[in-house]
C-alpha cells in the first residue's frame, strides 16, 4: 500500500510540473504495483488516464478512464454509501468526458458529464459538506456548460454554469481559501463570460471575467506558484482582452493581453513543459496579433503571429496529437496569411494558407466531426479563394471555394444554431451561384 501511494504521489507531481520523462519512468515499473483494492486501482487508472490525455494520446487515455470507472463500480458493489469512492468516480467520468468532448465525440461527453454530476450529487446526499464533491460537481457542470456553449445550446449552458458557480460557493462557504475551488470557481466564471460575449451581454461578461481574475488572483496569493491558476488567470485575461478589443477599447485590450503571456510565461518557468500553457499563450499572441492587425500595426502583428505559431509548434512536440494546437495553429496562420496578402505578399501568403489548411487536416484526422476545425478550415478556404481569385487563378479559387462551402456544410451539420456558419455558408453560395451564372451568360 505504501508503495502505490508513493507512486500516485510521485506521479500526480511530476504530471503537475510537466515532467513528461518522470511519468514515463514511473509508468515503466507500474505493473511492480500491488494493487489489492479497486478503489486504489481507479485512483491509479485516472493518473495514468490523465498523463496520455494531457499528451493527446486518446485510445490509451480512453482505456484507463474506462478501467478507473470500472474499478469504483466494483468497489460500490460493497460499499454502496461511500462518499469518496462515489467523488472518485465522478472525476473519472469527468475526465472521460473531456477526452471524449476533444476528439468531438460530443454525445458521448455528454453522458459522461452527466453521470460524473449526477454520482456528485449521490455523494453528496450523503455527505453534504463534502469540500472535494461540491467542487468535482462545479468543475462537471462547467465541462457541460462549456460543451453546451460550443453546440450553441445557449439556456441548457447558462444553467450549467449558474449551478456550477453556486456548487463552488457552497464549497467556498465551508473552506474559503481552498485553492482548487477558488480555480474552478473562476473558470466557471470565465465560461458563463463567454456565453455573455455570445448574447451580447458585454457588461455582465466583463464584470464575470473580473470576477474570475479576482478568483485566480486570490489563489495566486495563497500559493503563488501555483502554476495552474496562473494559467487559469491567463486565460481569463486573454478573454477580457478579446471582449475589450471587441467593444474598442483597444490600449486596455493590449495591457490585458500582455499580462496573460505574462502569466503564461510564468506558469511556464515552473512547469517548461505545460502543453496547455503554451496553447494558451499561443492564443493570446494570437488575440494581440488580430489587434495588431486591425490598428495597422503590421510589422507587430507578423511578430505575434509567428511567436504564436511557435508557440503551437511547442506543444506539439510534446503532444503530437493535439486537436486544439493544431487547429489554433491553423487558424493563427491564417491570420498571417491574411497580413501577408494584405502587404501584398502573395506567395508567403498562399504558402501560410496552405500550412494552415494542412493543420487543420491534421486535427481532423483525429477528430473528424470537430466543428470549430471544419468551420476554420471553411473559413481559410475561402480566403485562399479570394486570394486566388484576385490574381487571376480562377480554377484553383473555384476548387477551393467549393471545398469551403462543403466544409461549411459539415460544421452546419453538427452546430445547426451557428447563425455565424450559416451566413458565410449562404453568402458564399450566392456567390457560386452567381458566378455559374456569369458563366452561363458569357
Amino acid at each position: 500500500l505504501r508503495g502505490v501511494e508513493e507512486w500516485k504521489e510521485v506521479f500526480n507531481e511530476a504530471l503537475e510540473k510537466s515532467r513528461y520523462g518522470e511519468c514515463e519512468s514511473l509508468l515503466g515499473v507500474r505493473d511492480e504495483l500491488w494493487i489489492k483494492s479497486d478503489s486504489w486501482l481507479g485512483k491509479i487508472s485516472r493518473s495514468e488516464g490523465d498523463y496520455y490525455a494531457r499528451l493527446a494520446r486518446h485510445a490509451e487515455a480512453k482505456k484507463e478512464y474506462l478501467e478507473a470507472v470500472a474499478a469504483y463500480d466494483s468497489e460500490l458493489i460493497i460499499t454502496p454509501e461511500n462518499e469518496a469512492t462515489l467523488n472518485n468516480k465522478s472525476l473519472a467520468l469527468r475526465c472521460l468526458g473531456n477526452l471524449q468532448a476533444e476528439i468531438s465525440e460530443f454525445e458521448a461527453a455528454k453522458l459522461s458529464y452527466s453521470e460524473a454530476i449526477s454520482t456528485c450529487t449521490r455523494a453528496l446526499q450523503i455527505a453534504p459538506d463534502h469540500i472535494s464533491c461540491l467542487n468535482n460537481k462545479g468543475i462537471a457542470l462547467l465541462c457541460m456548460g462549456d460543451l453546451q456553449t460550443r453546440l450553441y445550446e445557449f439556456d441548457a449552458a447558462k444553467l450549467s454554469y449558474s449551478e456550477a458557480i453556486a456548487s463552488c460557493n457552497s464549497a467556498q462557504r465551508i473552506a474559503p481559501d481552498y485553492i482548487y475551488v477558488l480555480n474552478s470557481k473562476g473558470l466557471a466564471l470565465i465560461g458563463l463570460g463567454k456565453l455573455q460575449v455570445n448574447l451580447s451581454e458585454f457588461e455582465t461578461a466583463q464584470l464575470s471575467y473580473s470576477e474570475a481574475i479576482f478568483a485566480f488572483t486570490s489563489a495566486l496569493q495563497l500559493a503563488q506558484n501555483d502554476n495552474y491558476a496562473l494559467n487559469n488567470k491567463g486565460i481569463g485575461l486573454r478573454h477580457l482582452g478579446d471582449l475589450q478589443a471587441r467593444v474598442s477599447e483597444f490600449e486596455t485590450a493590449k495591457i490585458s493581453y500582455f499580462d496573460a503571456i505574462a502569466a503564461y510565461n510564468s506558469a511556464l518557468q515552473i512547469a517548461p513543459g505545460s502543453i496547455s500553457a503554451f496553447k494558451n499563450k499561443g492564443l493570446a499572441l494570437q488575440s494581440l496579433g488580430n489587434l495588431q492587425l486591425k490598428l495597422s500595426e503590421f510589422e507587430s502583428a507578423k511578430l505575434s503571429y509567428s511567436e504564436a505559431i511557435f508557440a503551437y509548434n511547442s506543444a506539439l512536440v510534446i503532444a503530437p496529437d493535439d486537436v486544439g494546437a493544431f487547429t489554433n495553429k491553423g487558424i493563427a496562420l491564417r491570420g498571417l496569411g491574411y497580413l501577408q496578402a494584405r502587404l501584398s505578399e502573395f506567395e508567403a501568403a498562399k504558402l501560410s494558407y496552405s500550412e494552415a489548411i494542412a493543420a487543420y487536416n491534421k486535427a481532423l484526422l483525429i477528430a473528424p466531426d470537430s466543428n470549430y476545425t471544419l468551420k476554420s478550415k471553411g473559413i481559410t478556404l475561402k480566403s485562399m479563394g479570394d486570394l486566388q481569385e484576385k490574381l487571376s487563378e480562377r480554377q484553383e479559387a473555384l476548387k477551393n471555394w467549393q471545398e469551403a462551402l462543403e466544409m461549411f456544410n459539415r460544421a452546419l451539420a453538427i452546430t445547426p444554431n451557428d447563425d455565424s456558419i450559416r451566413d458565410r455558408r449562404d453568402s458564399l453560395q450566392e456567390s457560386l451561384d452567381n458566378l455559374g451564372e456569369d458563366t452561363v451568360s458569357g
